[in-house]
């Protein structure tokens, strides 16, 4: 199982914070992870991959990589503020 949380404008748009999701080969990477959430939402025009932002393991990250059992996954919108 992996623990996907979602913040900001991300889980407003998701309408929830959290779901814990079972690890198999369709989500097995973060790519894939993110095809699977959030396909529908970016065809729709509610979201664009340039404003999304990703963390594994509460590690941000730009690029693909393999998803591990217990890992968490965090998705996110662009942050403002001073």
């Amino acid at each position: 199982m992996i623990d996907v949380l979602f913040f900001g404008r991300v889980a407003d748009i998701m309408h929830k914070r959290q779901v814990r999701l079972p690890l198999n080969t369709s989500i097995g990477t973060l790519y894939a992870l993110r095809r699977h959430l959030f396909g529908e939402v970016m065809e729709s025009g509610r979201m664009e991959v340039a404003t999304l932002r990703m963390s594994v393991n509460q590690t941000i990250t730009r690029s693909d990589q393999p998803l591990r059992e217990d890992d968490e996954i965090a998705f996110f919108s662009v942050f403002s503020g001073g």
